[in-house]
């Protein structure tokens, strides 16, 4: 073969290579701006606590039942992940439980069915609710939401397991319910989504609000119009994201936790839950599928000029009756 003829030979398979490369970026080839984990075939590992059919299940790569109660919701796991907290409902009350992290060990934690026969005036008078509990990582305090003592619920904090809660009063004073509250990582503060009514009663959205424990200063962090709810604290303590509505659709949205511009990070519009891996690479959230829900998780990372974003979302497992309210925990 002549010089000349190796020459042309050479050229023609560079523009080859060349051309598949603009194929491949075409039909839909890694983003080199995406985070490296996305080349690299990185997977999410832990275990993710969910809802399903009235009992707790958990996904360890693959997924397990681990309740067989059906009337269970809401699970978070504790700090280290040995136990996790929930709630059982029954008729017009729930109460708080723990358990082991395998299910067994289940602890009654309160008591608001009232002693007397349920359906009369009295029973609902005094029947009271614990919703959306969840224990910090930084030690054994749990709080919660709770109707106890009002007509509304609002933020209670019990100080271990089993332990008589008290009511965070700053939680009172927009007067409206509080749902959904998240720890920051040192326990020292908790973001929550409280409900505001606007000109009507039928004019009703939620927006995030951050207290400080030990000073019960309040303060707004994300206010809208439409509706923001599922507040997460990054493990890091920087973030916290979120599910905020626009319209119809519902998207995973960050916000700096000291304040400042929320980030939309996904432009799906049918997800919600939001839950940080332990280590803050990942978050994952429910999606809907059909007439379910599946969970995903994509990579999170922070670009150079400081602005969140998330890589290709995985998909982790699905089923029927996944409770899209009770949410998502995410546990080592």
């Amino acid at each position: 073969m002549t010089m000349q003829r190796w020459r042309r030979l050479l050229r023609a398979g560079l523009v080859l290579v060349a051309l598949l490369g603009l194929a491949g970026i075409a039909c839909g080839a890694p983003d080199p701006l995406l985070d490296d984990r996305d080349a690299l075939g990185a997977a999410p590992t832990g275990r993710i606590l969910f809802a399903q059919n009235g009992d707790i299940h958990v996904w360890d790569g693959s997924t397990t039942q681990i309740t067989h109660v059906g009337d269970a919701s809401y699970p978070r796991w504790s700090g280290d992940g040995s136990r996790f907290v929930f709630v059982r409902t029954g008729d017009a009350f729930s109460d708080l439980y723990i358990a082991n992290a395998d299910g067994s060990g289940m602890e009654q934690l309160t008591f608001y069915q009232p002693p007397i026969q349920p359906g009369t005036e009295a029973y609902i008078r005094e029947a009271m609710w614990a919703l959306d509990p969840v224990w910090s990582r930084a030690g054994d305090a749990i709080a919660f939401v709770s109707d106890r003592n009002t007509l509304k619920n609002f933020l209670w904090l019990m100080p271990a397991p089993g332990e008589n809660p008290y009511q965070i009063q700053a939680s009172t004073y927009n007067g409206e319910n509080v749902e959904h509250p998240d720890f920051s990582p040192d326990g020292q503060r908790i973001v929550f989504a409280q409900r505001t009514t606007g000109e009507n009663d039928l004019q009703r959205w939620t927006q995030l609000w951050v207290v400080d424990l030990n000073t019960e200063q309040l303060f707004p962090l994300v206010e809208t119009n439409e509706g923001a709810y599922d507040p997460a604290w990054s493990p890091d303590g920087r973030w916290i994201a979120y599910t905020g509505r626009t319209g119809a659709e519902n998207d995973i949205w960050v916000v700096p936790a000291e304040g400042g511009t929320p980030i939309r990070l996904t432009n799906f519009g049918n997800v919600r839950a939001p839950t940080w891996s332990p280590d803050g690479s990942w978050i994952a959230f429910l999606q809907t599928d059909g007439g379910s829900f599946k969970a995903v998780a994509a990579p999170f990372s922070v670009g150079e000029d400081g602005t969140p974003r998330l890589g290709e979302p995985q998909e982790l497992f699905k089923g029927s009756g996944i409770d899209a309210t009770s949410g998502l925990s995410w546990a080592p």
